[in-house]
């Protein structure tokens, strides 16, 4: 199935292909993907920090490539890949999502 992503500028999309079971699941599974990124006890990539007035702030930074690597690494860690970027899909996306 191929879900579109889009993010906050017009221009700004991508598109994921992943098995139809993950896909109908899709918008549950963005849910729990924010869940771990925000997650503090969660050591990922995406984590960005910077000090403001002696203290650290932590956000994050990610786009489409960091939901992918969780749901192949974290949520469907069976050592096959369920989810991955294409340029151009073949097809119309029967999915959207939004970050």
């Amino acid at each position: 199935m191929i879900v579109k992503v889009d993010f906050d500028y017009e221009d700004d999309i991508e598109y994921m292909i992943c098995p139809a079971k993950v896909g109908r699941n899709i918008n549950r599974l963005q849910e729990e993907f924010w869940d771990w990124l925000f997650n503090r006890k969660n050591q990922h990539p995406y984590w960005c920090k910077y000090e403001k007035d002696g203290n650290v702030i932590y956000g994050v930074s990610y786009r489409t490539d960091a939901f992918i690597y969780w749901l192949n690494n974290v949520r469907f860690n069976r050592g096959k890949s369920v989810a991955r970027l294409i340029k151009v899909p073949k097809s119309p996306p029967k999915k959207t999502i939004r970050f």
